[in-house]
């Protein structure tokens, strides 16, 4: 390797990693790149697992975004292989299945002219409560716009179930950010008139989808980075980062049971904020390592099976909010257009139940063989299969998927914001690097930006301004 080429050291091959590590080669960097990632495959949040010829991914993911530049990256990628998927998502409740976005006669059809009332009178109370009143919780956020009753029926029970807190310990600005522009008044409207509320961030009609599942486009990405010479090692899960003074001076991980460091000039990392932090060589000040054990994410269980018939039913993904399953989320790949159609001889249907937990509770340590019986039961018991349907399945765990935005993780999250800025050489980007609830196609896009501060040598953009709501951001808004 030649003298003056530097090392740049990527950690996780999801869709920052790699996106940072495509923008790299596309800006004639050529410094010599290396890509770490504890896992077997490359894609992160966002890999598939091949599985009984079907494929499914760690939770479904759609590829839909306002951002021209990944949507174009898409494109360019996957040519042929992205394809248009009709959207169709329901929530279930009470063994009701809730069109989404809602239409009046549909929840007046199922839950009754006297509950539909209801709703509609909270809402107006809730009108008068607000006036003067700015919410502080995700609870009050959603009595705001769309009254209790409404809250109670479509918001408490999931959103508790995802995030594992009272939604009265959940800061507004999750709410704000998830479900900006939509409320009782444009539910209403909507309902009415029969149109799409197309200002609604969530209020998608269809989305693109690789022909084999979200991690498709990263294994074809990987295969243009690696030609490009940049050297991906899977299995390698980081063990310490070691600096000097402001400066990231190598980074160690292990491989087959095997310590390894490589010497870095600059490094981007994805991995968890909180991992990050406390993998820092020396120790950061006890102040910094207080508030990164402050900060936490959510875990995620996906128990995938095979079902012996087709058919079952036409959703992408139901949304659970029935309180006596503990399920959150039912996938159907079959309705992904993307995935291999079963011959009709074989009648299948690949699903995938979600259970997001915390790695200390009962759940996780459940085994895979009791996940799945669990999984089984509940599918039957919402009515959506027979459990003597189920032929075999496999369970995939995922540690820190969800950063938490309980109330006053802010002023932690800042005092790690702010010691990571002193070093020179590192960017932090992606959902976890960046403890941000970023989607997809903001985790690439924050590597891309990340990678053309390192070419041009200074930070031109801030990654911060990426966030959750951004309609992305054109560059004049988000240059530091």
């Amino acid at each position: 390797m030649k003298k003056n080429k530097k090392i740049v050291c990527i950690i996780g091959a999801g869709p920052s990693g790699l996106g940072c590590c495509y923008e790299l080669h596309k800006q004639n960097s050529k410094d010599k790149v290396f890509i770490l990632d504890k896992n077997d495959r490359v894609g992160g949040l966002a890999r598939t697992h091949e599985w009984k010829h079907r494929f499914f991914d760690v939770g479904p993911h759609r590829f839909f975004t306002k951002n021209h530049e990944v949507l174009a990256l898409w494109k360019k990628i996957l040519k042929k292989d992205l394809i248009t998927v009709n959207r169709l998502t329901r929530i279930l409740y009470k063994n009701k299945l809730f069109l989404y976005p809602v239409r009046l006669t549909d929840v007046v059809g199922k839950l009754g002219i006297k509950e539909s009332i209801e709703c509609f009178m909270s809402y107006l109370y809730s009108k008068i409560t607000y006036v003067h009143k700015e919410p502080t919780t995700f609870e009050e956020w959603i009595t705001k716009h769309f009254g209790k009753k409404l809250y109670s029926i479509f918001f408490k029970t999931y959103t508790e179930k995802v995030w594992g807190i009272p939604c009265n310990n959940i800061g507004a600005e999750w709410a704000s950010q998830r479900i900006k522009n939509l409320n009782f008044y444009e539910v209403v409207k909507t309902a009415i008139f029969g149109e799409r509320v197309r200002k609604a961030k969530s209020l998608v009609d269809s989305f693109y989808y690789p022909t084999k599942g979200a991690g498709f486009f990263y294994e074809k990405l990987s295969d243009q980075v690696i030609r490009k010479g940049s050297e991906i090692k899977l299995k390698s899960i980081v063990t310490s980062i070691l600096y000097k003074k402001n400066r990231i001076a190598a980074v160690s991980y292990q491989k087959n049971g095997k310590q390894n460091t490589i010497p870095v000039d600059y490094l981007f990392s994805s991995m968890p904020l909180t991992n990050f932090i406390e993998a820092l060589s020396p120790r950061p000040p006890k102040e910094v390592l207080q508030a990164a054990k402050k900060l936490y994410y959510r875990d995620h269980i996906t128990v995938n099976l095979l079902v012996s018939k087709n058919n079952l039913f036409p959703d992408n993904w139901i949304y659970v909010h029935s309180p006596e399953v503990q399920m959150a989320r039912v996938t159907n790949y079959n309705n992904f257009t993307g995935h291999p159609v079963v011959r009709s001889s074989n009648r299948q249907s690949a699903i995938s139940v979600e259970y997001f937990v915390f790695k200390n509770d009962h759940l996780w340590n459940l085994t895979d063989k009791e996940l799945i019986s669990l999984a089984k039961k509940e599918l039957e018991k919402a009515r959506l299969i027979n459990e003597k349907d189920v032929m075999n399945g496999f369970v995939v765990r995922e540690l820190e998927s969800y950063p938490t935005y309980y109330m006053g993780h802010k002023k932690y999250f800042e005092i790690l914001k702010n010691y990571v800025s002193q070093f020179v050489n590192l960017q932090l980007i992606g959902r976890g690097g960046m403890y941000k609830y970023n989607n997809m196609d903001h985790a690439i896009y924050s590597g891309l930006l990340a990678a053309r501060n390192y070419v041009s040598g200074k930070k031109r953009y801030d990654v911060w301004k990426i966030n959750e709501d951004a309609e992305y951001l054109e560059y004049d808004k988000i240059k530091a």
